[in-house]
């Protein structure tokens, strides 16, 4: 079905911005060029190529073009200059640092815009130590009980997304996720705060997942969780992130778990699965999208054939069998589409219990847009039924 009206809106500025960060680009590169070869023709070349003295520079951050990221924690697609930037400016804004600076400010203005208030829930911090790999922060969430009593309740370790190199549990479209999922499903969230790339790079996020969960199924009890009722969930690089940690206890602990909840997960980090209709679509020129897909993955796993790896790739273990049942949700116009599905399928050939449901005219991000779009309010509320079976 065609794109919903809003996303629709949103991917012609987003795909204008893409275009003009290409052409700065572009502007660059042939005035280095020309500068090398002639240098008193430096001012010549730019005012060749730049026809307005105002000039579009593109302040996206990392891998949020395209399906794989999340728009919620992209920067403003664009901003317009008053001059041009300096070189040590441009150099700036490609830092890590700065770019997870603006994404975070960009979060908090786009979710008062399209996303609902969150309601009041119990809020605590834990560190937890990770063997080989840097300590790593998880959030419990717990409803508040207006009865009075502090019953046990279901739990579920959850995986933020953002191209592994973006989010935390302090954003807030992550932070308004996981309080309005805690309250409307009833089910305790223990949210990984996992290491960014590229500074930390797989396996990195996969131990500190699987220590988390360790720390949680110990621990489950002064926390208020019944262990018998623990899953795990995780959105876009998030999904990735869960779905390597259910193979890793698989192959290691065998912590029981319940369930499994992924929301257009990257399954699959070699991009075989990746499907190109719906960027066409949108009318995102091809070689963008591709930059994009590629700068993800080399900036969590530094050396690309680790993608083969399945704990990189969990598409590509060699057996699923012992997985909890998976509940996959995926958008028509991602990138990922197929990806998440087709994980769906494996599971499904291996003995799991595992249903994959595309929602139509959706985005890859559109599940926070719970003010504005309908269709997000109805995925929030297949998410919530998908939790609460942990109550069975």
């Amino acid at each position: 079905m065609p794109l919903d009206p809003y996303f629709r809106a949103m991917y012609l500025a987003r795909r204008r911005d893409l275009i003009a960060e290409a052409r700065e680009v572009l502007v660059d590169f042939v005035t280095s060029a020309v500068t090398r070869v002639f240098p008193w023709r430096r001012d010549a070349a730019k005012r060749a190529l730049v026809e307005s003295p105002a000039r579009t520079v593109g302040t996206k951050a990392a891998g949020t073009a395209v399906a794989g990221a999340e728009a919620s924690h992209a920067a403003p697609a664009s901003t317009t200059a008053k001059r041009p930037l300096s070189v040590e400016e441009k150099a700036k804004r490609k830092t890590p640092a700065w770019k997870r600076q603006n994404a975070q400010k960009w979060d908090t203005k786009l979710y008062g815009r399209v996303g609902l208030e969150p309601p009041e829930v119990e809020i605590t911090d834990h560190q937890v130590d990770v063997p080989g790999h840097p300590t790593v922060r998880v959030r419990a969430y717990r409803p508040l009980d207006g009865t009075g009593t502090a019953q046990p309740l279901p739990a579920v370790l959850a995986f933020f997304g953002g191209s592994f190199q973006l989010g935390g549990v302090d954003y807030t479209s992550i932070d308004a996720t996981f309080r309005t999922r805690t309250a409307d499903a009833r089910v305790i969230h223990v949210a990984v705060d996992y290491a960014l790339a590229p500074e930390h790079r797989y396996p990195t996020q996969i131990e500190q997942g699987y220590a988390a969960l360790g720390w949680l199924v110990e621990n489950a009890r002064q926390l208020g969780i019944d262990p018998d009722r623990i899953g795990i969930t995780g959105i876009s690089s998030g999904g990735n992130i869960a779905a390597s940690v259910t193979l890793v206890n698989r192959d290691r602990a065998g912590h029981p778990l319940k369930l499994q909840v992924l929301e257009v997960p990257v399954t699959d980090l070699t991009g075989k699965s990746i499907d190109m209709a719906p960027i066409r679509e949108m009318r995102i020129p091809r070689f963008l999208a591709h930059r994009e897909l590629v700068q993800v993955a080399d900036a969590y796993l530094g050396d690309r054939t680790r993608a083969r790896e399945p704990y990189a790739s969990p598409a590509r273990a060699l057996t699923h069998r012992g997985l909890p049942p998976a509940w996959i949700f995926t958008a028509e116009y991602d990138a990922l589409r197929l990806d998440g599905e087709a994980y769906a399928t494996t599971l499904r050939a291996s003995g799991v219990d595992a249903s994959a449901v595309r929602y139509q005219g959706a985005t890859h991000e559109a599940a926070i847009y719970t003010k504005v779009v309908p269709l997000a309010r109805r995925w929030h509320a297949d998410v919530v039924t998908a939790l609460k079976t942990l109550h069975d």
